[in-house]
């Protein structure tokens, strides 16, 4: 049965090409519709949304230049300048994984194909208002806070097993959970899951059991449900939230990277991954995924000016862990500190916090006059306008380590332990520049994953301890005692095995870099001495073989 009231509903048209915005709009005056407005970009789109409020707006994903149809409705959202009951249907030539998946990401009422003939619109756009109306008391009552009513509504369209049965037991499910009826929605979820295996409602029973306590279950409905759909979105977030929650940091990054690559063309997501790897170290990764968010930004509503300094950051950190992969991502950094100069660099404060990256950045190439000049200007701009945050105090003593200023790096590092003393906040973030963490936390988390990996290389799982103290070392990079923990357990696998040149390579960068940060009274000195001499004989027997 079709939709009998388009004349009722004002539409919008959003497409660049003339003729699509003329043949779709003449397809909704032959169905009835008389208000149909059109446009080209999505710059015209936002202005008219914040001018009127329309009912359904039909808008291409590739508009051109600016925005495209999934920023639009990311804007929109942001901005709520959605009207509750308006239809969103994002309409697209585009057929690859990536586009088909941002598009569903992002989670327009529907997705419709070009080329649109006006047979399968109709039937598209009825079925969409044919449900709006049919919902509409449910969504109004919702709105206005009148969960009971809603309830009941939905109850209803379930008892009568109506079309629409199955997603009004979706909304009750989390009309159940918004108001802490756990036992409720549980039962909801149970009773379709005796059905048929749906994704949504298995992730309904995951955060039943998360807020009931039970995290063990919450994971494992999760799983299932990711078994049952990989390509359901929400599991993925729900599982990143569970982990976050749960203070597992490795684990949430693998999350958030598997979500990253299932849906590669949201900015959130490569955000939200960038964000912790760089928490948890994990440079390669956060560089990468900080060059798609930046690349993704151009004409998002989610652009952020850190995203393109915290590249840079990465990618200077890189220089000391992998030069071959920071040099591959060298050119991506330098351009995007450019634009962040151009953009965003317009505080003393902000310029110098690009003038010190960069610094970090062409002491890494090589470029020792350059790197020298940016760390003069930087400092010379601080004089000129005194500023005491810990940010541009964490930067500094990076730039100073890039360009082999060593002791004004860890002069610089006690002034700033002296001056957060008792403020763990701090700490935790000045221990990453430390060779000894200084907050309690860290010092116990040091101890603990010590402990694992001194268990596992006293008991000759070498492979097992390199593990740990790897773990270890992403978190804390300047710790020497990891560092010594590492190649030792490095140096005893090799001599285990048969020495690889891959192997001796990666102990005796770890041995290099403690000899560069070593102060002649470390207690560890006569340890590293001796692991110099364990790695010669390594190399010995190497050579010879």
């Amino acid at each position: 049965m079709a939709y009998a009231d388009y004349s009722k509903l004002k539409v919008l048209i959003v497409d660049d090409f003339d003729n699509f915005r003329m043949a779709v709009s003449k397809m909704l005056q032959e169905y009835g519709a008389r208000d149909v407005d059109t446009v080209s970009n999505g710059r015209q789109a936002l202005q008219l949304c914040s001018e009127n409020r329309y009912d359904l707006i039909l808008c291409d994903y590739n508009l051109g230049t600016g925005k495209n149809g999934q920023q639009v409705l990311e804007e929109l959202r942001h901005r709520r300048l959605l009207a509750p009951q308006c239809l969103f249907v994002l309409v697209s030539a585009e057929s690859s994984k990536n586009v088909v998946m941002a598009a569903y990401d992002c989670e327009p009422d529907d997705y419709l194909a070009k080329p649109v003939t006006t047979r399968a619109l109709r039937q598209r756009l009825d079925r969409l208002l044919k449900r709006r109306h049919t919902l509409a008391p449910i969504h109004k009552a919702i709105e206005s806070g009148d969960a009971d009513a809603a309830i009941g509504l939905c109850r209803q369209h379930i008892d009568a097993n109506t079309r629409y049965a199955g997603m009004c037991q979706k909304l009750l499910g989390n009309l159940y959970c918004q108001r802490g009826d756990y036992a409720q929605a549980e039962e909801v979820y149970q009773t379709v899951l005796a059905q048929r295996s749906l994704d949504w409602a298995l992730v309904g029973m995951a955060e039943v059991k998360r807020a009931q306590g039970n995290l063990l279950s919450a994971q494992q409905w999760l799983e299932e449900a990711l078994t049952v759909n990989p390509l359901y979105m929400k599991a993925y977030d729900v599982h990143a939230d569970l982990l976050r929650e749960q203070g597992s940091s490795e684990r949430l990054q693998n999350v958030l990277m598997e979500s990253a690559e299932t849906s590669p063309l949201s900015i959130l997501r490569q955000q939200r991954l960038a964000d912790v790897a760089a928490a948890n170290n994990d440079l390669m990764v956060a560089a990468e995924a900080y060059k798609r968010a930046v690349r993704l930004s151009e004409h998002s509503c989610f652009e952020r000016a850190d995203d393109y300094l915290n590249l840079g950051r990465s990618v200077a950190s890189l220089w000391e862990q992998n030069q071959e992969q920071a040099k591959s991502l060298s050119r991506d950094a330098l351009k995007a500190l450019t634009e962040y100069d151009q953009r965003f660099a317009k505080s003393p404060e902000v310029k110098a916090q690009r003038m010190l990256v960069e610094c970090q950045l062409s002491a890494g190439q090589g470029d020792t006059l350059k790197s020298e000049r940016l760390l003069a200007e930087a400092e010379e701009l601080l004089e000129s306008v005194p500023l005491n945050g810990l940010d541009i105090d964490m930067e500094r003593v990076q730039a100073y380590h890039a360009i082999g200023q060593k002791d004004k790096a860890q002069t610089l590092l006690r002034e700033l332990v002296q001056r957060h003393d008792g403020d763990e906040e701090q700490l935790q973030r000045l221990d990453r520049l430390l060779q000894v963490p200084a907050s309690k936390k860290n010092r116990q988390l040091v101890a603990e994953i010590n402990r694992k990996g001194i268990a596992c290389y006293n008991a000759g799982e070498y492979a097992d301890a390199i593990e740990h103290f790897s773990l270890a070392l992403r978190k804390f990079p300047y710790h020497l005692g990891i560092r010594l923990n590492l190649a030792q357990a490095q140096l005893d696998q090799i001599q285990a095995h048969e020495p690889t040149e891959a192997a001796l390579a990666d102990a005796r960068g770890m041995l290099a870099f403690v000899g560069e940060h070593i102060e002649a009274r470390h207690e560890q000195l006569p340890r590293y001495r001796q692991l110099l001499d364990m790695l010669k004989q390594c190399e010995r027997k190497a050579s010879s073989s």
